[in-house]
């Protein structure tokens, strides 16, 4: 994630772009979830998902085993964990195994197209995946909010169309998913899907509803943005390629930046309930996990302090979670 990052106006070439398949699909309708996620449980809690920040070698979730447990005692169902150039192979292995010691499925982010080298780099990235994780379930996304970094989304399609193949038959069992937006980019998405060779498994972007300028209320009303996104996915996706793909939000919170409102409790507790409940009442339409930015190492963001104790968000996340859970297994 990028800080005081700000949404751009959508290029005139990409508007034309959706235009055109919008166009093509005729009247366009929202449509039926995809069936590839499946119903049990443990795929549904993935909405309740996390981040590790991983700045340094100071991770309080790798370095503390208090940490991992409460993570574990609290069940998150699924860890985001990205690889840095500035980190050792040995601590990113630490890392992995600290999200397996959780029980959390694993979301890592290989490098993108923004690395010259990132055949290799991803092959050796993968590699050190399996060495913990096996044939299990992974998923895997191909670089990070590359389009912020100004990636369009040809020199995406581009790079993912040489990188992934090999990756694929390396790791049969591992999901790739992309684009990895920094915002809802309806063209690029659409666009990324039609020329993506192989198709991805998962689409992805990331969602902050406001500024620290907003207002109150134009942050609890912007989280219907979300829905609304999701729904004109379905619609340009299926547009593109004539189906739908199952979606993850991998990045959500209140904003990009260190907003003064991380530290009213009152405040947070209320907005990520309403956050968590706008998220699973888009299940239904395709949405398949999202991951909150982020568990710890960041003032503003984390669910967890450093002395261990949940923060406001997180006391709201782990009790949603818990009451998830709890419904799940009366069900």
């Amino acid at each position: 994630m990028t800080l005081w990052r700000r949404k751009r106006t959508m290029a005139l070439g990409s508007a034309v772009i959706l235009i055109m398949l919008l166009s093509a699909a005729g009247c366009a309708q929202t449509t039926a979830p995809h069936g590839g996620a499946d119903g049990t449980s443990k795929r549904s809690a993935l909405i309740f998902g996390t981040n590790l920040s991983l700045y340094d070698t100071n991770d309080q979730v790798v370095n503390n085993d208090a940490t991992q447990q409460l993570l574990k005692q609290t069940h998150i169902p699924i860890i985001r964990m990205p690889f840095r150039f500035s980190l050792s192979d040995a601590y990113e292995t630490q890392a992995l195994q600290a999200i397996k010691r959780v029980g959390a499925v694993p979301l890592v982010i290989i490098h993108g197209p923004t690395d010259p080298n990132a055949l290799p780099d991803d092959r050796a990235l993968i590699a050190l995946t399996q060495a913990v994780f096996g044939d299990d379930v992974v998923y895997v996304e191909f670089g990070n909010e590359a389009d912020l970094a100004g990636v369009d989304v040809w020199r995406y399609t581009e790079s993912w169309n040489a990188v992934i193949p090999s990756l694929k038959v390396m790791a049969p069992t591992y999901k790739f998913v992309g684009p990895v937006n920094f915002q809802f980019d309806p063209a690029y998405l659409a666009t990324f899907n039609r020329y993506a060779n192989p198709r991805p498994d998962v689409n992805s972007w990331h969602e902050y509803v406001c500024y620290p300028y907003s207002s109150n209320d134009y942050c609890v009303d912007h989280l219907a943005d979300w829905t609304a996104h999701i729904r004109q996915a379905n619609e340009v996706v299926r547009a593109a390629i004539g189906t739908t793909l199952p979606i993850m939000i991998t990045e959500w919170n209140l904003d990009a930046a260190p907003d003064a409102r991380y530290a009213d409790g009152d405040f947070m507790q209320a907005w990520t309930a309403q956050a968590l409940e706008t998220l699973s009442t888009a299940m239904p339409l395709g949405l398949m996990g999202a991951i909150h930015y982020c568990v710890t190492n960041n003032v503003h963001f984390a669910l967890i302090d450093a002395s261990n104790v949940p923060t406001p968000q997180g006391r709201t996340l782990f009790r949603i979670l818990a009451r998830h859970a709890a419904e799940a297994r009366s069900a």
